[in-house]
């Protein structure tokens, strides 16, 4: 047996693990332990009570990394989601994977698939140790965390969740959790994405307490204008409310609470509709008429094509027609915007059709505000596009090549802006050292033009 800090580790996890991820350069003694994750050791063939310690799994991800394989490091016991060659595959532990091939079978039967579960099949063309069932999941792009969520966004996916609690009760299936992270937006719908909280019983007691504490809290910051993007308890709560608020808001948090402990599934869901129902109709959804004249929209438009581009961004200037625009031009399109108005007006055209625009309500020039610490994937990573279209920034900010340096880290190849006509030399000189420029529509619209640059 090797020491850990907290538990003993069998050596045959760690010679197994040495023999099948081949790693010669250490021996057993050279493995150093950190501390234990896993309760079991899914290097066993057999269920056992030795952990799977941070020490072998760091060397696994390290030997993987060299394949091309990324391994998100989950606290969920069932599994892991798995990256690899532009796909999303979820690895189920062998100690799980029965009872999550039935659950699968049950969710394909009865068509919850690309209806209320994002779609999501089993894998044919990749396995990988010590997962004894892979799943492969339709891939999201782009991926817009709930902190970047509009309050019709939020309230949206707060439905889609209970939509489908309410189907997972029809068929003997439940949630265990029922945090906003477990949902993503896709193609003008919100779905499920944690196939592993879906479980083989009742919902539980704690999804619905975790529901109230995170969708509904949310809701009601958003509604209040109150800026928190945190998970909310209770406490930090009520102390926004009025007396008649917390009373009501205690009433139905206990009363939902109450149906769920007796496992009134169903009605735990109707009580909790309602409850988000009377807080979507004190939102006004404003209309941005604002559109961009058909000279530039033409001239975007066909560089588009010329070039052959499929992603495109599009930050700021409120020009609705641009984007719906581009969806019809078979693009697919991101929205930044810092105005949660906007977000919310672009999402009331698109929410329930099948679309390639996805509205994000981030602020280009701090995109990763809301992200705490390094604990999300930075909005760089997640929506860098064939082409970045950006209103606004360059007209009135006077840092250009800061401008350019965030300009570029969201494109892999062109990006139009904005600028007043004539030019400013600062601004040309500002972005030469990330652009080239290759293009500038004839026609000025309000004084401004657009410009066209490429990536050095």
């Amino acid at each position: 047996m090797l020491d850990c800090n907290q538990h003993r580790c069998c050596e045959k996890c760690v010679g197994k693990f040495i023999e099948t991820y081949k790693i010669n350069e250490v021996s057993r003694e050279e493995v150093k332990f950190d501390h234990c994750r896993y309760p079991l050791c899914p290097n066993c063939s057999t269920d056992s009570d030795d952990p799977h310690c941070h020490a072998l799994e760091h060397l696994r991800l390290e030997d993987l990394r060299l394949s091309n394989i990324a391994i998100l490091n989950g606290v969920d016991p069932v599994g892991n989601i798995i990256f690899t060659n532009n796909k999303v595959y979820r690895g189920i532990h062998k100690h799980f994977a029965q009872e999550y091939l039935t659950i699968f079978h049950i969710c394909h039967q009865r068509g919850l698939f690309g209806h209320h579960i994002i779609n999501t099949k089993i894998a044919d063309d990749f396995s990988l140790e010590p997962f004894g069932l892979i799943l492969e999941h339709e891939l999201i792009w782009p991926y817009i965390y709930p902190f970047e969520w509009s309050l019709s966004m939020i309230i949206d996916a707060a439905y889609a969740v209970l939509n489908l609690v309410r189907k997972l009760d029809q068929v003997g299936l439940g949630l265990k959790d029922g945090h906003p992270f477990n949902s993503s937006y896709h193609k003008g719908m919100f779905y499920f994405i944690d196939f592993g909280s879906i479980i083989h019983q009742k919902t539980t007691l704690w999804m619905f307490k975790e529901f109230i504490n995170t969708f509904i809290n949310w809701i009601i910051c958003k509604i209040k204008g109150i800026k928190h993007n945190k998970v909310l308890v209770e406490d930090e709560i009520t102390s926004h409310l009025t007396n008649e608020e917390r009373e009501q808001y205690n009433v139905f948090k206990t009363t939902i609470l109450t149906f769920a402990s007796s496992g009134e599934i169903l009605k735990a869901i109707e009580l909790l509709s309602y409850w988000i129902n009377y807080y979507e109709k004190k939102i006004q959804i404003t209309s941005y008429n604002s559109t961009i004249p058909n000279a530039p929209l033409y001239s975007i438009v066909k560089f588009i094509n010329d070039a052959r581009i499929k992603y495109v961004m599009v930050v700021s200037g409120n020009y609705s027609n641009l984007c719906f625009t581009l969806n019809q031009n078979n693009n697919i399109v991101t929205v930044f915007n810092e105005d949660p108005q906007y977000i919310d007006f672009i999402y009331s055209q698109i929410k329930s059709k099948e679309t390639n625009i996805s509205p994000a309500l981030i602020n280009f020039l701090n995109p990763n505000g809301p992200n705490d610490g390094s604990r999300w994937f930075n909005a760089e990573i997640r929506f860098s596009s064939e082409m970045i279209i950006v209103f606004n920034h360059f007209l009135y900010q006077t840092n250009f090549e800061e401008l350019s340096r965030k300009l570029k880290l969201f494109t892999n190849k062109y990006a139009a802006i904005e600028i007043f006509d004539p030019p400013n030399e600062s601004l040309i000189e500002g972005i030469k050292r990330d652009f080239n420029i290759i293009d500038i529509t004839k026609e000025a619209y309000d004084g401004k033009k657009i410009l066209f640059l490429k990536v050095k």
